[in-house]
């Protein structure tokens, strides 16, 4: 049975990039820079390790595969949260916009990091999407779709979002969300995560071979780990406390900006 095993490696290894991404992007100089390096050095050994990977049939590459993509991905959040692949806009949204316009100033804000991802979907599709193992495109694909998902609920409104998760030079995005209610679009988009994750357990369940079982069943926990977040923008949860130790240092840097400030 591979679920178990499936749903351990998903969960601990979301929880573990999740929090390196945090302890990162509020850093700030030379270790910003450093470990943006380091983190683009092993992405860029993920992505040329993919054609291989996905050509191999076994649940050890199968699991390989999945960690190949959360490499990947976690470049992709990082060159975000640090600000060196965003958007056009900087600034914050003005008071009183249309819908539409304050939508155009939130895309411009991001723009170039979505076509990053979608860049990198493409090539992992067209390195990979054929092979016998695709669990590094399958990845990569969900945290991509769940990402856009959850951007458009922020848009459209949430009760609960927590700011602290933006370093302070990407607070101005607050000003492009809206978390003073509930839109009908948060209840809808996470039924939906579920029911895909419903499916692709169901088929888990039915595939003989374990590769494609161990595949489905990681690719399948990590949709569930996304629809659970989804749940996060309805309720107030402390979900910061499962990250605490990768901002143990945020007080002190707030203080040195502060300091710097002043000067």
């Amino acid at each position: 049975m591979m679920f178990w095993p499936a749903l351990v490696t998903a969960v601990s290894s979301w929880w573990l990039l999740t929090g390196l991404a945090l302890l990162l992007a509020h850093q700030s100089g030379q270790r910003a820079r450093t470990g943006f390096m380091l983190v683009s050095a092993l992405a860029l050994a993920a992505l040329l390790l993919v054609p291989f990977n996905a050509s191999l049939e076994t649940p050890m590459a199968a699991a390989m595969g999945f960690i190949l993509g959360l490499v990947i991905w976690c470049w992709l959040e990082i060159s975000y949260l640090l600000g060196y692949v965003n958007g056009p806009n900087h600034q914050p949204c003005p008071p009183h916009l249309t819908i539409w316009d304050r939508f155009k100033g939130a895309v411009s804000t991001t723009i170039y990091h979505e076509a990053c991802v979608v860049g990198a979907v493409a090539l992992l599709a067209l390195i990979s999407a054929t092979e016998p193992n695709p669990t590094a495109f399958y990845t990569v694909t969900v945290l991509w779709l769940m990402r856009w998902s959850a951007k458009l609920n922020l848009f459209f409104g949430v009760r609960a979002f927590n700011e602290r998760w933006l370093p302070d030079h990407l607070n101005y995005l607050v000003s492009y969300l809206r978390t003073d209610r509930l839109s009908a679009f948060l209840p809808l988009s996470t039924a939906v995560g579920f029911f895909v994750t419903y499916l692709l357990f169901k088929n888990a369940m039915l595939v003989p071979d374990l590769t494609q079982q161990l595949s489905l069943y990681l690719v399948g926990s990590l949709m569930l780990l996304a629809s659970i977040e989804h749940l996060f923008l309805m309720f107030p949860v402390n979900e910061a406390a499962l990250w605490r130790w990768a901002r143990s240092n945020e007080p002190q840097l707030r203080a040195v900006r502060a300091e710097k400030d002043e000067i």
